[in-house]
């Protein structure tokens, strides 16, 4: 195999990848790179078909993409009455298997005493966000669940609810928060969106 049929591998390869990826932006993003490959291996070897069918693939995925960049997404947050409404109840039932994957003590019955918002985007339901106040200092809470369902995972979710969307936590006169995790995915998450670790476990300050 010579260097320049390994380089069209890689590009197939990478077109293939992109394929199997639900997240729309990361596959945009690999087609790109695997189709501007693919696009130049087929110029470099004189197939005309492949070279003009893969840029005109690059062109396509770099429009999809400012599109996707341009987009703004509409947020909104709901507080559930409790854990016992349709709502939470459907939500566990879809996603409950994967929520208590990231969040093993996230039970029903042991959530009666905590807050849930629901959070929408483009009026669809994708985030779920459970806590409880500390009784001894009310401005700090534990987060309890900190969900978003595997379509939405682009943290723009957590920043709705941590960075552009805190003043809601704030106007509930909560300023502290703490999570408690053991899932290095999870811990990963956490500090991207800028908790930081501590005894007590990993706390976001919002002051």
């Amino acid at each position: 195999m010579t260097l320049l049929d390994a380089f069209g591998y890689v590009g197939s390869v990478l077109v293939a990848i992109s394929l199997m990826m639900s997240n729309i932006k990361r596959l945009r993003w690999i087609n790109l790179i695997g189709a501007f490959v693919f696009s130049t291996y087929g110029f470099l070897i004189g197939a005309i078909p492949v070279f003009l069918l893969n840029g005109w693939i690059v062109l396509v995925d770099i429009y999809y993409l400012v599109r996707i960049y341009r987009f703004q997404d509409d947020f909104d947050m709901v507080r559930l009455s409790s854990v016992h409404t349709p709502l939470f109840d459907l939500l566990m039932t879809r996603y409950g298997e994967d929520i208590l994957t990231f969040f093993p003590n996230a039970q029903v019955d042991q959530l009666d005493d905590a807050i849930a918002l629901l959070i929408f985007r483009n009026m669809k339901p994708v985030g779920l966000f459970v806590y409880r106040r500390n009784p001894h200092e009310p401005a700090t809470i534990e987060v309890l669940v900190d969900y978003v369902i595997p379509e939405a995972r682009d943290f723009k979710t957590a920043r709705f609810l941590f960075d552009r969307h805190s003043t809601q936590l704030r106007a509930e006169a909560i300023n502290t928060l703490i999570s408690k995790s053991q899932k290095p995915g999870h811990i990963a998450y956490l500090k991207k969106m800028g908790f930081v670790e501590t005894p007590q476990g990993y706390v976001l300050d919002l002051r």
